[in-house]
């Protein structure tokens, strides 16, 4: 039944039968803190796997990127040789290049095959569209070669090129590795923060004093208590939070502090990552893939802190 299914595709279904497993326990416990719990966590099952395939593509690229140079100078080789283009193509196919090799394998059975090597290379460069060095090189060297021109100086043109622009890009990614670490480092320190606030301030406007609580006193209360409009959508938000995910009294002050703060270190941890990706990959794949971590340890440091007694009052 699933012969013809892609492995992706096989875990997609799978991990959406175990989130509504998940969800339907959380429903049948009949606590709501659970319910809300196996929400977030059939959520993570679900698109962790397929963030991990797309990330798995893009990494593929970056070591084709990587091999395709030393391709172009095997090619090279086989040229000086007196080995046409075509054969010179299917002799390197026998190399190891990692990922790239599936590639030129593809395009070696098509010529043995007896397709033009000019309809091969198209093809080739069709499926290298994810990169856009990878599709200018192959564009380039099958004009080149449909043009009748120097192929040599140009496969040796474009293996340079494409290696400055790797050694580039490598060390802009080592001399930017320390913000990577810094944009955790603030998430980190915001959670630190939180936790601050949390066993400093809000014990404070909930402790009681004669003629009421400091808070009252200071006119500080819930402001979520008897919100109206748009601020109720977004104290419902709150009280969500607050009750479905960390199982406390959505009227109360330790709650509403607590909500605020987590969706607050939620976005930034979001945002943080891609920021992370950015900088240390030029890429929005990479910067998901950072965001899904760090919102993964947002979340699980801020249930910790709770059930340790350290959020909340």
């Amino acid at each position: 039944m699933f012969e013809n299914l892609s492995q992706q595709v096989k875990v997609l279904i799978l991990t959406l039968f175990v989130a509504l497993i998940l969800v339907v326990i959380g429903f049948l416990s009949g606590d709501v803190g659970a319910l809300g719990n196996s929400i977030i966590l059939a959520t993570f099952i679900v698109a962790t796997p397929q963030l991990f395939f797309t990330y798995e593509k893009y990494r593929d690229i970056k070591n084709m990127e990587a091999r395709f140079p030393t391709f172009l100078r095997d090619m090279i080789e086989q040229l000086r040789s007196g080995v046409p283009l075509h054969k010179a193509i299917i002799s390197t196919s026998n190399l190891d290049y990692g990922p790239l090799s599936k590639e030129i394998k593809k395009i070696s059975h098509q010529l043995s095959w007896g397709m033009p090597l000019d309809k091969a290379m198209t093809k080739f460069a069709d499926r290298m569209k994810p990169s856009k060095r990878l599709y200018s090189s192959v564009r380039i060297i099958n004009e080149s070669y449909k043009s009748g021109g120097d192929v040599v100086s140009m496969l040796e043109s474009v293996a340079d090129n494409a290696t400055l622009l790797g050694d580039a890009e490598n060390e802009r990614k080592s001399m930017l590795n320390e913000y990577v670490l810094l944009m955790y480092a603030v998430s980190l320190i915001f959670i630190v923060i939180v936790v601050a606030i949390n066993k400093l301030l809000i014990p404070i406007f909930s402790t009681p004093v004669s003629g009421g609580s400091v808070g009252s006193a200071l006119g500080i209360s819930n402001p979520c208590a008897n919100s109206v409009g748009f601020t109720s959508l977004i104290c419902g938000s709150f009280g969500f939070v607050a009750q479905y995910v960390f199982s406390l009294s959505p009227t109360s002050i330790a709650a509403y502090y607590v909500s605020l703060f987590f969706l607050m270190a939620m976005i930034q941890s979001g945002f943080s990552g891609l920021v992370a990706g950015q900088i240390s990959e030029n890429s929005i794949k990479a910067g998901i893939r950072h965001s899904l971590i760090l919102l993964g340890i947002t979340f699980g440091a801020f249930t910790i802190l709770l059930r340790l007694g350290l959020l909340g009052v």
